[in-house]
């Protein structure tokens, strides 16, 4: 698998970001924030994981931050989506979302770290998701 992050696996749609704060579940791992929900998948082209990635502006009031650590969680997703792409069943699309919830500018380090264990949790619930039919 190629470690990009194409335009058809960023989630998008107001639409798809309403219904994800809407119906979602959520879960904290320091300092990110991670909300998911489990829909069908249209067809078998489509990217099985759409994600987006949000700093708050309350929290960080220049750009230049938001966007860095903006970037250091996209860079941290493209490197390690590839070990979670292959669990995720055919007939499912998670939509995620990363939410930076920390006061303070992080390392590459801490957001890969955080990343990672919030990937972690999602490859245990996964099963239950789609055991329990949330599409």
């Amino acid at each position: 698998m190629r470690n990009t992050f194409k335009v058809y696996e960023r989630l998008k749609r107001e639409q798809h970001i309403n219904t994800l704060f809407l119906k979602g579940k959520a879960f904290s791992v320091f300092p990110l924030r991670v909300v998911y929900i489990a829909v069908a998948r249209t067809s078998e082209k489509e990217s099985p994981v759409k994600a987006g990635f949000s700093v708050p502006k309350k929290k960080f009031r220049s750009s230049v931050d938001r966007h860095r650590i903006r970037r250091l969680m996209v860079e941290s997703w493209r490197l390690s989506k590839g070990s979670f792409y292959p669990e995720i069943p055919s007939g499912i699309q998670l939509h995620i979302f990363f939410i930076f919830t920390n006061n303070e500018m992080p390392s590459y380090e801490i957001v890969d770290k955080a990343l990672q264990a919030g990937i972690g949790k999602l490859k245990t619930v996964l099963p239950a998701l789609v055991m329990s039919g949330d599409q």
